[in-house]
């Protein structure tokens, strides 16, 4: 249930906080005083798609916050949960939605103070209320819609047969994409199957497994150069170690000068440290002496390796060019080539064996679905004496009302197209509800079935949006006591223009439109007795002063109370 809804900067709105009650909540006000900015308001904060024109004028963002009691709504307790957004029990199971819209376009949505992603936000705000204006009862007219009510209706063994005929349909095309697939494209496949083998043998062949093209390089890079670095290694060895019998060696002068520095410590004892230098110089010089020789030794000229290496790396590059730029992309392409060659072996099962596929899939669905039309049209036949029942109740007793199955296209809903028909006249045959139903009949016809669905769903909160459009006279006594009765099941809000049906309200806010200080503003009030008396006086023409029409207002009030007494008991 919906308990409070607060905007600010939203429409013409600046700061704005309704409490909203159980039962029959009303929205009245003149035209054009923002009635319907409160909607859009509350549609904005269970995630409907929003305009940043709806931001208020001279501010950069509007902020809308919902706040429900959802310890009644089990399925949304349980969304909840799968998102790790569940409330605490010790806070009652509220919920608060909350939504910033800026002028960018940017949303910022939070679900009890938790951030979330719009899809996320508006899944969840789906669950919370049921909203119902113009638009919606014209989407009564649309096929789909009146698949939904009705399957609706049906409970849980019709959705079970709904959601299994989806699942056999979906199987069937992807039978029938497989079969066209390894009968349409076998000669593309084949093609294609020419391509990977070689492109598979290529690869393999290189045996490029464990190759580590760095290593490669550097060797070939050794090989190539071994003469010079041969030359350089055995000069700088003569420099530093054996000489060149023209000079002395690095290592005889160090010699030298260690001899002659430990007879100076003798006599210049500070200069010990020098010695040690001279004598740890003298050991890096032999370590060095000893890897050149290593080096020296170990270089060998070996013309067929090199040119081994040098073809290796350029069959290496040749393969980069195709397939990867490295042996790691090499390796993977190879690997992605197998696994598709794995599936075109796949596609290639007997042509007898799919088209068998096919027709067993095919079975499936055609069973499942007939299964599923019988069901509907059981469901259809109670939907219709239900729905007769309560269209008689809001003044059109003398309608018929039905649900004509007529064969359709196979699709994941079923084998038949489902179309709502009326007759709003005694003796006028059925005819589609899209082609002779009035703006009135639609909103009744739209009445009688949430008063019918009421308790098949979680939904706890219905918003109505000038219900009474098109009608008037005993009808709108009709509809504010239908109204009124499923108030009974569920919280309603109601934006309407009738003083009868606000009449019936449990709660009445006024929704007024200021000017002032250049600048005009929509206020929201909660109405107590005797300012709900002068609204409805409005409402009916008058004013504060039409003392005959407040006591008419009174006795319409009290008669309303009083029949709602009687019903309640």
């Amino acid at each position: 249930m919906l308990i409070a809804l607060y905007i600010q900067d939203f429409g013409l709105i600046d700061s704005a906080e309704i409490e909203f009650s159980g039962g029959l909540n009303v929205l009245t006000g003149e035209t054009g005083a923002g009635k319907s900015v409160i909607l859009d308001a509350l549609k904005a904060s269970l995630g409907f798609r929003i305009q940043s024109d709806m931001i208020r004028t001279g501010r950069e963002r509007a902020v809308v916050q919902s706040l429900f009691d959802i310890n009644s709504l089990s399925g949304v307790l349980a969304r909840l949960e799968e998102y790790g957004l569940q409330p605490d029990a010790a806070d009652d199971l509220m919920l608060a939605l909350s939504r910033e819209i800026n002028r960018q376009g940017r949303n910022i949505c939070r679900i009890n103070g938790r951030i979330v992603n719009l899809s996320v936000f508006r899944e969840i705000g789906g669950l919370l209320a049921d909203l119902h204006g113009q638009h919606d009862q014209q989407s009564l007219l649309q096929n789909d819609k009146q698949v939904l009510l009705l399957d609706g209706f049906g409970g849980y063994d019709l959705e079970v047969l709904v959601k299994e005929t989806a699942r056999t349909y979906r199987e069937w095309q992807n039978n029938i994409k497989r079969k066209d697939d390894i009968i349409g494209g076998s000669r593309e496949r084949q093609q294609r199957r020419d391509t990977i083998k070689y492109q598979l043998e290529e690869i393999e062949a290189a045996k490029l497994a464990g190759e580590d093209e760095n290593q490669l390089n550097r060797r070939r890079n050794l090989l190539a150069n071994a003469e010079k670095i041969g030359l350089l290694t055995e000069g700088i060895l003569k420099k530093i170690h054996s000489g060149d019998g023209m000079s002395q060696a690095v290592v005889d002068l160090l010699g030298n000068s260690q001899t002659e520095l430990e007879e100076l410590v003798r006599y210049l004892p500070d200069t010990a440290s020098i010695f040690e230098n001279i004598q740890t110089a003298l050991c890096l010089v032999e370590d060095a002496a000893r890897e050149l020789s290593s080096y020296r030794e170990n270089i060998e000229m070996d013309p067929r390796e090199l040119n081994y290496l040098e073809e290796r790396l350029s069959q290496i590059e040749r393969l980069k060019k195709k397939y990867g730029d490295t042996i790691e992309d090499i390796v993977q392409y190879r690997n992605s080539l197998a696994a598709e060659l794995e599936q075109l072996d796949e596609l290639d099962i007997d042509a007898t064996g799919i088209e068998k596929l096919v027709e067993t899939s095919q079975n499936s669905y055609f069973a499942t679905a007939n299964k599923m039309e019988k069901l509907r049209e059981k469901v259809a036949e109670r939907l219709k004496k239900e729905v007769e029942a309560e269209l008689s109740e809001l003044e059109m007793a003398g309608v018929q009302f039905d649900i004509g199955f007529f064969p359709g296209a196979p699709g994941p809903g079923g084998i038949n197209k489902i179309e709502f028909m009326i007759s709003p006249n005694p003796g006028e045959p059925l005819k589609p509800l899209a082609k002779i139903a009035s703006g009135g009949e639609l909103s009744r016809v739209m009445l009688a079935l949430k008063s019918i669905l009421a308790g098949n769903d979680d939904l706890a909160t219905l918003v109505f949006d000038e219900v009474d459009a098109g009608i008037g006279g005993r009808t709108l006594r009709s509809v504010a006591e239908k109204l009124d009765k499923l108030a009974l099941k569920k919280q309603v809000l109601c934006v309407t223009h009738s003083a009868v049906i606000a009449a019936y309200a449990s709660t009445h806010y006024l929704i007024e439109k200021l000017v002032g200080d250049k600048k005009t503003t929509t206020t929201i009030k909660r109405l107590d007795d005797d300012e709900r008396i002068n609204e409805l006086s409005r409402m009916l023409g008058g004013d504060s002063t039409s003392e005959n029409l407040i006591e008419f207002v009174k006795k319409i009030r009290k008669k309303e109370s009083g029949v709602r007494s009687q019903e309640s008991e």
